[in-house]
């Protein structure tokens, strides 16, 4: 029969092995986790569309996709940013802000539905 302090070392050993091997396997996950948290990093960037003077600033932005864009009424009357079919931030009152998570590539024109004369686009690349 084994002693007693033979079984604890052996049950301690035990215990140290599969502690090593929770650590590893944690290891590993994070390394996959980290990888695919690569464009999920660009998801969360925020750019803004400043609406003054009857005008976008800026007129075009280039961003990533996932990028939310806040269009901030900087001007003293209300306004919208409007894409008919895509994205539509209502009437958005001067102080105030709405933001808008562009995440399909492509271009898209919008305008003021207030004013038809104001004009933008976002390119989503």
């Amino acid at each position: 029969m084994a002693s007693t302090q033979t079984i604890w070392r052996g049950a301690r050993w035990l215990a140290i092995a599969l502690a090593a091997g929770l650590m590893a396997l944690a290891v590993i996950g994070l390394r996959s986790e980290l990888a695919s948290a690569g464009p999920a990093a660009v998801a969360s960037a925020t750019k803004t569309v400043d609406i003054d003077g009857f005008a976008f600033h800026p007129p075009t932005l280039t961003i990533g996709r996932g990028t939310k864009v806040n269009f901030t009424n900087s001007s003293g009357t209300t306004h919208t940013a409007t894409r008919g079919g895509s994205f539509n931030t209502g009437r958005i009152k001067p102080g105030k802000t709405i933001g808008i998570r562009f995440n399909s590539k492509g271009t898209f024109a919008y305008h003021c539905s207030i004013h038809p004369f104001m004009k933008g686009t976002i390119v989503v690349r």
